[in-house]
């Protein structure tokens, strides 16, 4: 049985080793043009459209949270500061009870 499970490990790893090996070339030809036309992403093609149209989302939506970033972060630290005076009074309140604290 260990002779078997060895011999599935060094087929796993062969296997693994081709799988990245091939995408890893797959993917240099993508990004050298090779492919490019064959894939829908040559200029002015429909994958390239969409693909500019995605970045084009998400650069503005990050910009867009930028510009607000000052609220959200300042409100964060409210929210913070809130859960921090709420979490001393309950300590103080139970150490109260439990007579630790005297006066």
């Amino acid at each position: 049985m260990g002779r078997i499970v060895s011999q599935l490990d060094e087929s796993t790893k062969a296997f693994t080793a081709i799988l990245v090996l091939g995408l890893v070339g797959l993917l240099f030809l993508i990004v050298f043009g090779n492919l490019s036309n064959n894939l829908g992403f040559a200029a002015n093609s429909a994958g390239a459209n969409n693909t500019n149209q995605v970045i084009n989302n998400l650069t503005a939506g990050a910009n867009t949270f930028f510009t607000f970033a000052n609220v959200w972060f300042t409100l964060l630290a409210i929210v913070i500061l809130i859960i921090i005076v709420i979490a001393v009074i309950a300590v103080v309140q139970v150490r109260g009870k439990d007579g630790q604290f005297s006066s």
